[in-house]
């Protein structure tokens, strides 16, 4: 992870404000893949983004998920809501700005989508029937699951356009993420490069 690292960190040459840097690329991604964000999801990715150009220095261990939803389900009610924060924000983090890190493991970008999908579940039924701006939370974080897929999508665009990573990228490993996610932004990715991805049944091979 380290390479990846450094390139999101080289993004940092100047004098810029990581907020209002992030909110014009995360509009310019939405512009650019046709897809109108609500304003809590806007909000939501544009603080992930800032919030990790703190911490991507950090080492993500292959059993990280596993190992925070454990905890998070033998935990108090507090407790847990922190854990599947973090769960979920380190699930749509790497799903959109690493996707390559999926190459060299035994698992796939889909496994990290249904765990990051199912944390902001959950702590949107945690959140829910509290009071005042924890119940305001609980809708944002209820619009995070439902919009995940589509977060992932911004997320990659805002990756490829600050890092040079999409002239890099190798057709095949666009294609295994598309085979994952049957992403909209990943099959444009692929019709640029002349190629109609197809989903094969793996029922069919014998």
């Amino acid at each position: 992870m380290s390479s990846d690292n450094q390139s999101h960190a080289s993004i940092w040459t100047g004098n810029i404000n990581p907020q209002a840097f992030f909110h014009e690329k995360v509009q310019e991604a939405q512009s650019r893949q046709g897809i109108n964000l609500t304003e809590n999801v806007e909000f939501y990715i544009v603080n992930l983004l800032c919030d990790y150009v703190r911490v991507d220095n950090q080492r993500i261990s292959d059993d990280c998920l596993a190992l925070i939803l454990k905890k998070a389900l033998e935990s108090q009610k507090g407790e847990q809501i922190f854990l599947y924060k973090k769960l979920a924000d380190t699930a749509l983090y790497f799903s959109g700005f690493f996707q390559e890190y999926f190459n060299r493991k035994c698992f796939d970008i889909s496994y990290y989508m249904m765990m990051g999908e199912g944390a902001y579940g959950q702590l949107s039924n945690l959140m829910r029937k509290r009071s005042g701006s924890e119940a305001a939370m609980s809708e944002i974080y209820g619009e995070m699951a439902t919009s995940f897929e589509t977060a992932v999508d911004i997320l990659t665009d805002v990756s490829e356009n600050t890092s040079g990573f999409e002239s890099e990228r190798s057709t095949l490993s666009l294609y295994d993420a598309w085979l994952s996610t049957t992403s909209k932004k990943l099959a444009k990715d692929l019709n640029k490069r002349g190629i109609n991805p197809v989903r094969v049944s793996k029922k069919a091979v014998q």
